[in-house]
């Protein structure tokens, strides 16, 4: 059952080396199935997707041949690893969401929804806006992609491409570690944004997936300050479920400054 009328988690983001996208390390391979994406509209970037039978992915991607003049300006010019997330719902109430965070006590807001899209390798347009926030680095709380074209084109989900080696169903949701100023606004904000009443500073927020699956928990925004010992004001961990919720070593991969953390639930 879909539950796009409402704010529901969409995909998220994991910045790799281009070479990464024909070439997926066995980190990857051994653990997802892992579909054909392509070049975004702006001609910098290019994707892969690992789709999940919740209706949530994880999308793998590269500035095009790494090229630096690409990632100048872009808004994930970081670190490689786990960079943002986005939510995503079927009628965006953009005014709704800026009352609310006009209420909360920070800075941080949303620009107006921009156009956004790619051309599938077998040359299906997709088309969508994305809506970034402001006053925040990105990663702290979620963009939003709203589809233009109907969504199953750019989430093309089959029984082949959602069945992973890992037994991974889907999403439980994120892990937010952030410096401590920062942790109270982040809460504020995401509150304001799915409309419920702010967590304690280190707490959780649910939030929908796409689809229903049977034996998964609802997936939830997990904030918790950072340790004493981190030099990044954020770090952030995609955490996923798996059918039989086994005890499954997470994912710990360093790729130059940056580090890919995943872990299973």
């Amino acid at each position: 059952m879909a539950n796009l009328s409402s704010l529901c988690l969409d995909h998220v983001i994991l910045l790799l080396p281009y070479a990464m996208l024909s070439d997926p390390p066995s980190w990857l391979t051994d653990n997802f199935t892992i579909s054909p994406g392509g070049q975004h509209a702006d001609g910098k970037t290019e994707n892969r997707l690992v789709l999940f039978r919740d209706g949530t992915y994880l999308e793998l991607i590269a500035f095009i041949n790494d090229d630096p003049e690409k990632r100048k300006g872009h808004w994930w010019d970081k670190p490689y690893g786990v960079v943002d997330y986005a939510f995503t719902t079927s009628n965006l109430d953009y005014d709704g969401i800026t009352s609310r965070l006009s209420k909360s006590g920070t800075a941080i807001s949303y620009e107006k929804p921009r156009a956004g899209g790619r051309v599938t390798p077998d040359g299906k347009e997709l088309k969508w806006e994305v809506t970034f926030p402001t006053g925040v680095e990105r990663g702290n709380i979620p963009f939003f992609c709203t589809d233009v074209t109907p969504r199953e084109r750019r989430v093309a989900a089959t029984e082949e491409n959602i069945t992973h080696l890992s037994g991974v169903l889907g999403m439980a949701g994120m892990l937010l570690e952030i410096e401590k100023d920062g942790l109270g606004p982040v809460a504020k904000v995401l509150a304001a944004v799915l409309d419920q009443t702010p967590p304690a500073q280190d707490g959780h927020l649910d939030v929908l997936a796409p689809n229903d699956v049977e034996k998964l928990n609802r997936a939830s925004v997990v904030m918790q300050e950072a340790p004493s010992d981190s030099d990044k004001p954020l770090a952030l961990t995609l955490r996923l479920q798996t059918a039989e919720h086994e005890d499954k070593k997470a994912i710990q991969e360093p790729i130059d400054d940056g580090v890919v953390s995943i872990s299973f639930e």
